[in-house]
């Protein structure tokens, strides 16, 4: 069964037992309310009595010939009636009772040995008195009370059923109403329940969504603050993480997928080059000198082509991993002044000079913000041969911008758009060496701390690529 069909029944079962409580608690109160109404009854049954005697009388008809319409009249659903002569001869009625009462008297010497010495004397139509309490195995309302009439006397007792049946109406309208009550509260109580338990279904659908492979992100808005809303937040929460971790896993396997085929097709072309060169040796180039010479120069070169190569593919696979970056407080000036003193290094020839303007550090992970800044230099070194190169650190808007600069011959549109993919090298690059990765990785190790890298460049108008923290 489900849990608003239990919590329906749970409602509706609830309501029942506080309904039985309240019909016994009423009853109970009632039934002291009624004793006295008993009373009452029997006190209007003995003048109603007289009454029928003194009618049937004036029709001509005894005492014994008038008892069975006597008792016919008086008696009914609670209330015992029994009809007797002076001499407590029994004439009609509940035979039970006749017996129970006279045994004292008669054995005593007739009625008036048993009527209360307050009484005796010559009877008086109309008085009434109690007769003796009931033996043990007798129970009831009240004791039997007598009424004398002309020629005997009528005895009533009011017994259990009398109660019942008065409260016979209280119980029909009663439980009817119970009733009514409790279907409506079954049917709203099944209703609150499913409005209420309608988000945890949604929660789990979705939850048998993910564990069918959909991992489609599903939120759910809750503006209540209970138990439902908590586990809908923490669902949300759940499905972002999931969400995440799963874009995460999607970019990794991608990145991975196309670092393997790059790297495979880069790496086939050095490797196709040596091998070739080790054939034409095998076939007898090694027997002459000037070849061999010529051949061992350029395996050389393909070498360290290849050693190059690697060596930048296993930063960029660094680079792509999930470990984050150990961000510091990096000192801008320095950070350009090494940078061009190791430029200088390599090219003492052209002028390289740096300028830093209202920035003295920012937060990033040092070694790969020198890696970035130097891939930007090295690229500038390679393809604007003799032009002088400017390093620009400056404070933007709380952003510091670092711009490295050269005066070269720039880049086509095509080749901009193209300049940070991965192994992409523009159409002008003669015999330049190179494996087309430095600005993939310049670019990845600034998008690691939340940066942004962007280059402007145009046909004779130098390139500048700007570096955004």
């Amino acid at each position: 069964m489900k849990l608003a069909s239990r919590l329906s029944a749970l409602y509706a079962a609830l309501l029942g037992v506080t309904v039985v409580i309240v019909i016994l608690a009423s009853s109970i109160a009632l039934v002291f309310e009624l004793w006295g109404f008993s009373r009452d009854v029997t006190v209007a049954k003995h003048e109603e009595a007289q009454i029928l005697v003194d009618q049937y009388r004036r029709e001509g008809m005894t005492l014994q010939q008038a008892a069975p319409d006597i008792v016919k009249a008086l008696g009914g659903i609670g209330m015992r009636v029994t009809v007797f002569d002076l001499k407590g001869h029994y004439l009609a009625g509940d035979k039970t009772l006749h017996p129970r009462v006279l045994a004292g008297v008669l054995a005593a010497g007739g009625m008036q040995h048993f009527i209360p010495p307050s009484l005796r004397g010559p009877p008086e139509p109309g008085r009434t008195f109690r007769g003796p309490s009931l033996p043990p195995d007798r129970t009831s309302l009240e004791p039997l009370t007598l009424t004398y009439v002309e020629g005997g006397y009528v005895g009533f007792e009011p017994s259990v059923p009398l109660l019942l049946v008065s409260l016979i109406p209280y119980w029909r309208i009663l439980l009817t109403i119970a009733g009514a009550a409790i279907l409506l509260s079954w049917f709203v109580g099944r209703l609150f329940a499913q409005q209420a338990l309608r988000p945890v279904n949604e929660v789990s659908e979705s939850l048998r969504a993910l564990a069918d492979g959909d991992f489609t992100p599903r939120r759910f808005l809750m503006a209540g603050v209970d138990e439902v809303a908590d586990l809908t937040a923490a669902f949300n929460d759940a499905v972002a993480s999931v969400a995440t971790a799963i874009e995460h896993r999607k970019h990794a396997e991608e990145r991975m997928r196309q670092f393997a085929a790059d790297a495979g097709h880069e790496l086939r072309t050095p490797l196709t080059v040596i091998a070739g060169y080790i054939d034409v040796l095998r076939r007898g180039a090694i027997e002459e000198p000037r070849i061999a010479r010529q051949i061992l120069a350029t395996m050389s070169i393909e070498k360290e082509h290849m050693r190059g190569l690697i060596d930048r593919l296993m930063r960029l696979a660094r680079l792509d991993s999930e470990a984050p970056p150990i961000v510091e407080s990096v000192d801008v000036a320095e950070l350009l002044r090494g940078q061009c003193d190791a430029a200088r290094r390599l090219d003492d020839r052209r002028a390289i000079d740096y300028s830093v303007d209202g920035l003295q550090t920012v937060e990033a992970d040092r070694g790969e913000l020198g890696e970035a800044v130097w891939n930007v230099i090295e690229n500038a070194l390679k393809y604007a041969p003799d032009a002088p190169i400017h390093l620009r650190a400056t404070r933007n808007n709380g952003h510091a911008i670092i711009t490295i600069k050269d005066e070269g011959p720039g880049m086509s549109e095509s080749e901009r758009l193209h300049a940070f993919e991965r192994f992409y090298r523009g159409d002008q690059r003669g015999e330049i060496t190179g494996s087309g990765l430095g600005l993939a990785i310049a670019k990845r190790a600034v998008e690691r701390v939340g940066g942004g890298i962007a280059i402007d460049s145009a046909p004779g108008h130098g390139t500048a690529v700007t570096i955004t923290l």
